[in-house]
């Protein structure tokens, strides 16, 4: 498990280790995320993350004031935190596998699928959602 963080502008989650860096701010190069590895969008984060085939132990945008968009599912298996000046494009479906919170900070979500044994997914504010909200196995 590590932590990620979104460095060195526009690109593609999955294409490249050139937007991923080990600390914040710090010098990118750092592998692409896995379902392992806290994701981190935070205030030294700029431009845009396109979504593509994405996976994440957690995703925290407090802070970010960039863009993520894209069409690709993202499976996460924690919590998921939105930041209130970010834009959020994404139209992906949201699976979150994992007990977590899911806090939107006013953004409209795309399709969203809980699917995990015994887990609980709170959330931390309103959600709305602009495709199907699926609840196959969790709370």
């Amino acid at each position: 498990m590590a932590d990620r963080y979104w460095v060195g502008g526009t690109g593609s989650w999955g294409a490249t280790t050139t937007n991923w860096s080990a600390t914040s701010g710090g010098a990118s190069g750092a592998s692409v995320p896995t379902s392992a590895d806290d994701v981190f969008f935070d205030i030294l984060s700029t431009g845009t993350c396109t979504i593509a085939s994405a996976n994440a132990k957690s995703i925290d945008c407090t802070g970010f004031t960039g863009t993520i968009a894209g069409t690709s599912a993202i499976t996460v298996s924690g919590s998921i935190t939105l930041s209130a000046v970010m834009t959020y494009t994404h139209s992906g479906t949201v699976i979150i596998n994992g007990t977590g919170t899911l806090t939107t900070a006013g953004k409209t979500f795309s399709p969203l699928t809980i699917n995990g044994s015994g887990i609980t997914v709170t959330l931390g504010d309103n959600l709305t959602s602009s495709g199907t909200i699926t609840v196959s196995q969790g709370t």
